[in-house]
C-alpha cells in the first residue's frame, strides 16, 4: 500500500506538471493543480483541491505546522475504489 501511495503520488505530481506546460514554475504548478482533474487511473478519478481534503480507503490526513504535526482531515474510511 505504501509502494502504490508514493507511486500514485509521483503520478499526480507528473499529470499536473504536464498540465503547468513547458515553462514549469511554483506558479504555474499551483494554477495547474487548483484546476487539475483526471479520470481512469489506478486509483480512480483525481481531482484538486477536492482531493486535498478527501481520501480513499481508510486513512486521515496530517500537515506539519510549527513543527508539529496536526490533524488536518480526522480519521475515516471511504468507499472502496473499483479497479477494473
Amino acid at each position: 500500500m505504501h509502494m502504490m501511495t508514493g507511486y500514485m503520488s509521483a503520478d499526480l505530481f507528473l499529470a499536473i506538471a504536464g498540465k503547468a506546460g513547458q515553462e514549469l514554475t511554483v506558479e504555474s504548478f499551483q494554477k495547474a493543480a487548483g484546476g487539475f482533474s483526471d479520470t481512469g487511473t489506478l486509483v480512480g478519478d483525481r481531482a484538486e483541491p477536492k482531493g486535498q481534503k478527501e481520501s480513499f480507503g481508510c486513512g486521515a490526513l496530517v500537515r506539519l505546522k510549527n513543527g508539529r504535526y496536526e490533524v488536518a482531515v480526522p480519521f475515516r474510511c471511504y468507499p472502496p475504489i473499483p479497479f477494473g
